[in-house]
């Protein structure tokens, strides 16, 4: 009798599922992953690849294009800074000023400063962050920055893949349908197409977008393994 039950309840889970047009789970989609991409998801404190210095003028020189403050802006308040879930007892312009001031004066007998340099100068990166840092000093000391700073961007050393990424991320609202559509084209031109699904069905900013979906959606590549997006579903 309870082989019969289970042999029936099969067969009605079968029928059903028919009865609802075959639904199936989502395709998984191709995601190429750039050499920054555990940037965006990653932890930055065990990343090797952004000690280097290579790695991080490309960075720095691809974030001056875009603006500092369009991308940090924000979070330059008199806060304290957290980053990571390391929290930071000290206002962000204020360390920002107090490493600046410790790098050109190396007998600064404060700890947390002599230490952050000391591991800078291991990793043979320290001359690099410097820079960063007085970069970042004048985007918000200057009403300007924003715009100087881009003039002044190396685009021999930026990467197009992560300004064209920030413009997306960044996007200034409202979001027309014809902007999206554009975003939606620059991923699939990027290889990210789990990214471009999400923009289609699973990002909030992206709801209210009157678009075929359905049309957009058989432009992207499936594939049989899953990657983790740049643009997540932000909607659960």
């Amino acid at each position: 009798m309870k082989k019969t039950f289970e042999i029936l309840l099969i067969v009605c889970l079968s029928i059903f599922s028919c009865s609802e047009g075959n639904e199936k789970l989502k395709e998984n989609y191709v995601e190429s992953q750039p050499t920054f991409f555990q940037l965006k998801h990653g932890d930055w404190t065990t990343n090797n690849w952004i000690r280097q210095p290579e790695n991080l003028k490309m960075i720095h020189e691809t974030f001056k294009k875009f603006g500092y403050m369009d991308l940090i802006g924000s979070r330059l308040n008199d806060n304290p800074l957290i980053l990571q879930d390391i929290y930071i007892k000290n206002k962000p312009y204020n360390l920002i000023d107090s490493l600046i001031l410790a790098f050109k004066n190396k007998e600064l007998d404060v700890k947390y400063y002599r230490e952050f340099w000391q591991r800078r100068e291991k990793e043979k990166n320290d001359s690099t962050v410097y820079e960063i840092l007085k970069d970042i000093k004048y985007s918000y000391e200057s009403k300007l920055s924003s715009q100087e700073l881009s003039f002044k961007a190396d685009e021999n050393l930026m990467n197009d893949t992560l300004y064209q990424l920030l413009k997306i991320e960044y996007s200034k609202p409202p979001l027309t349908t014809e902007s999206a559509k554009e975003n939606f084209k620059k991923l699939v031109e990027l290889g990210l197409h789990e990214s471009a699904y999400n923009l289609l069905f699973e990002r909030a900013e992206y709801s209210e977008v009157d678009w075929n979906k359905q049309e957009l959606v058989n432009k992207l590549k499936t594939t049989e393994n899953y990657v983790y997006p740049w643009f997540e579903d932000n909607e659960k």
